[in-house]
């Protein structure tokens, strides 16, 4: 096993933030008179990670020698490495890493967010393996 990467939507982190959320908006509410439909739209917002945090969800990482592979509550997949020609981490607006998988064959695959490991971890991981990745900043223009 080159990498192995679980990250639990229980994590004190994840349940800290959703209930830092939910009280500042009960403070905005109750002590600043906020007003509801300006309030419930954002509170809206940390549903599904509530929803994720009560069942417990577990995004899984794996890079063995062989393949990678991975598995959310929403996602599963596998790839041996002899099919993989580069891996490509663009980064988005929000500053999170989305990493895609370019096939031999030219087909993409995307990992899933939540499954993706810590971008240092993952290239050095790569590198091990020997998988050539690519690093891509955020662009508004396509060329």
């Amino acid at each position: 096993m080159i990498l192995r990467h679980e990250l639990s939507a229980r994590r004190p982190k994840a349940v800290f933030l959703i209930g830092l959320t939910w009280a500042v908006l009960l403070l905005l509410w109750l002590l600043m008179d906020a007003a509801l439909w300006i309030l419930i739209p954002i509170g809206i917002f940390t549903v599904p990670a509530i929803f994720e945090a009560a069942r417990g969800d577990v995004a899984e990482f794996h890079l063995t020698e062989d393949a990678l592979a991975w598995k959310s509550a929403r996602h599963t997949g596998e790839a041996p490495l002899r099919d993989i020609d580069h891996v490509r981490f663009d980064t988005r607006l929000d500053f999170a890493i989305n990493a895609r998988l370019r096939l031999v064959d030219g087909t993409t695959i995307r990992l899933p967010v939540e499954c993706v490991p810590p971008y240092d971890a993952f290239c050095a991981a790569l590198d091990t393996a020997g998988v050539r990745h690519e690093r891509h900043h955020f662009s508004f223009f396509n060329g």
